[in-house]
């Protein structure tokens, strides 16, 4: 059977925007062998716990909560990239349906994503945007806070800052976007979960496209880590 015209489109659009970066990426075609559910991680308690645990053997020595923000921190970035890509450079918006969706493990917290038969959503408007990221985010995040202790203000000011990094990657490579980068960022990052984690400085430098946290991915208690260059312990730090 010929593909649907909207599995035909997206599969035109996903070659392009991983040029912008790996973690516009989104893997297409036959489910790899290794491959697990998205949906794993917020349902299996002991795939999510492993998941957590392989970051902090990599990172360490690091707390449990570090790891496990920078595993999210991780996801957020595979998630929004491909949605605010398709967004502003085609017009689109991809379908990354949790229930199709897969991960690849992969070290570190930014794994690998894949989905056999994506397709483009006619709604491409920000707020389908957003509601499509927190989909897949929404469930993971609170399947981390009953896992162990951790503030939503470090999960969502983590999704927040890769929406920003997202931003900056795709105004890098078409700075003609950029006025319209700057409008879908303030409609991500100003409501919702985003609300009040961070603030916008006009005309400052990628890559976080002039996003300022609140709050803070807590990787800088790893010894011999400083803040990050949109941390809010920045201006704290000498």
């Amino acid at each position: 059977m010929a593909a649907s015209p909207d599995t035909d489109r997206a599969l035109r659009i996903l070659p392009q925007l991983a040029g912008l970066g790996r973690f516009f990426d989104v893997g297409t075609g036959p489910v790899p062998v290794e491959a697990r559910p998205w949906t794993e991680l917020a349902t299996d308690r002991a795939a999510l716990a492993g998941r957590v645990d392989g970051v902090a053997h990599r990172l360490a020595p690091v707390e449990r909560r570090v790891a496990a923000s920078v595993m999210f921190q991780g996801l957020a970035a595979r998630v929004w990239s491909p949605l605010i890509g398709s967004h502003l450079c085609h017009d689109a918006l991809l379908d990354l349906s949790p229930d199709t969706l897969a991960w690849l493990p992969a070290p570190g917290g930014a794994v690998p994503l894949h989905h056999p038969r994506p397709a483009v959503l006619r709604d491409a408007a920000p707020a389908a945007v957003y509601e499509r990221g927190l989909r897949l985010l929404e469930p993971v995040a609170a399947a981390l806070r009953g896992l162990l202790p951790i503030s939503p203000r470090v999960l969502w000011g983590n999704s927040a800052s890769t929406v920003a990094e997202a931003l900056g990657a795709v105004t890098a490579a078409r700075p003609d976007l950029t006025e319209r980068a700057r409008g879908l960022g303030a409609a991500l990052t100003e409501h919702g979960r985003h609300a009040g984690l961070g603030t916008w400085i006009p005309g400052a430098p990628r890559p976080n496209f002039g996003y300022r946290r609140l709050s803070c991915c807590l990787y800088h208690r790893k010894p011999g880590v400083t803040p990050c260059g949109d941390c809010v312990l920045r201006s704290r730090v000498r």
